[in-house]
């Protein structure tokens, strides 16, 4: 058990960092030997998020093949091969390095798309509480998405930051080795007799596409409205940022301490309300202190529906959690891509203050409240029950 929890957090956490690596570099990839210009930079996440929508989406088939520690392992490796790519590029010029970094990225999408679908699964049969243990998967995902930056801007300082991606790619190369021969003791799969999704599936995966448009909204966005709207310094829009971060982790923290106390269904539903009071709040907050306390709030708001969506899920179809595990990290990728596009569109083309656009998010909000609501009323009432 210790070494499965070793490669289970491990993975989570490791992967919270290369996702993020690509756009932690974004300043240094305006200069030698890459020179890219902000639409080349942002055609970068293309891949990315196909990459990992594709591959939580074969999750499925390629668990029924090789089980889920098995996916863990190819999504590691694929990890590890975006990274060599990343390390590769500081070697040549030009269209080559631009390349590379494609393929870098594309690599890490296909990584995190099988690593957390099945870091999810796999932390879910830890131990008989689920829910704590997926939440604390997601905790340690977010740790690393949050301190990769404060660790690229020490190498970058230093002029090694190719020493960073190395390191991380050393590290997943022993959570691959240590992975070697763990074989889980989750129930067999039963066989399908359909190829449609079940009705709870459908209403846990629009869960987590619904809030990564929420999420999108606040960890995208929040640095532009503070700072470009609200005229605020750029200094208080990234405190604004980092709090919304900050209090999501945390909270996953206490959630996950609490959660014999809270019990996830309640959670669940009534956390999307909080985060519909946020988008109605913060266009109406004026100053400084009072903007950055409503991204914490978002942040608290936001900090256990998808880890309680993936472990109520998991739950309520136990001889499905392939599928689910891949549906819901989709349709998070999807809803994160779709929600931060469909933001920058509606600025840029159709002139809409985020002010206007929070206020109409609070929409999306309140029907992830009531998705949630029929997605826990579709489980079985003993599953619900027992997923904490």
């Amino acid at each position: 058990m210790q070494r499965a929890a070793i490669v289970v957090y491990g993975a989570a956490m490791l992967q919270g960092f290369a996702f993020t690596l690509v756009p932690s570099l974004a300043t240094l990839f305006a200069g030698a030997p890459y020179a890219i210009d902000a639409s080349a930079f942002g055609a970068l996440f293309l891949p990315l998020t196909l990459g990992a929508i594709l591959a939580a989406l074969l999750t499925p088939a390629l668990a029924r093949r090789r089980g889920m520690v098995g996916v863990l392992g190819i999504g590691v490796l694929a990890n590890i091969f975006g990274l060599i790519a990343l390390v590769a590029s500081v070697a040549v010029h030009g269209h080559a390095a631009y390349l590379l970094l494609l393929v870098d990225t594309s690599a890490l999408g296909i990584g995190f798309g099988l690593n957390f679908s099945a870091v999810n699964e796999l932390a879910s049969q830890l131990s008989a509480r689920a829910t704590r243990d997926v939440t604390f998967a997601n905790v340690l995902t977010g740790l690393g998405t949050s301190l990769t930056p404060l660790f690229i801007g020490a190498f970058v300082a230093h002029g090694i930051w190719p020493l960073w991606p190395v390191v991380l790619a050393l590290a997943f190369a022993a959570i691959f080795v240590l992975s070697i021969g763990w074989h889980t003791t989750a129930p067999a799969h039963v066989a399908r007799t359909k190829n449609t999704l079940p009705p709870a599936l459908l209403l846990f995966g629009g869960a987590a596409l619904l809030y990564a448009i929420c999420e999108g909204a606040f960890s995208s966005w929040a640095t532009t409205f503070v700072h470009i709207d609200r005229s605020f310094s750029l200094a208080t829009g990234e405190a604004a940022l980092a709090g919304f971060w900050l209090a999501l982790t945390l909270a996953r923290v206490a959630f996950a301490l609490s959660s014999r106390f809270i019990p996830a269904r309640i959670a669940f539903a009534v956390l999307p309300l909080a985060i519909a009071a946020a988008f109605v709040l913060l266009p109406l907050w004026r100053t400084s202190l009072l903007l950055v306390g409503g991204f914490v709030l978002a942040g608290i708001a936001c900090s256990v529906v998808f880890p309680y969506a993936m472990a109520l899920a998991f739950a309520a179809m136990p001889a499905d959690e392939d599928r689910v595990a891949g549906v819901l990290v989709g349709a998070l990728m999807t809803g994160e891509g779709f929600g931060t596009f469909a933001i920058g569109l509606l600025r840029s083309d159709a002139g809409m203050a985020l002010a206007t656009i929070y206020r109409a998010a609070a929409v999306v909000a309140f029907a992830l409240a009531i998705v949630a609501i029929l997605a826990v009323r579709s489980s079985p009432r003993k599953a619900v029950n027992a997923s904490s």
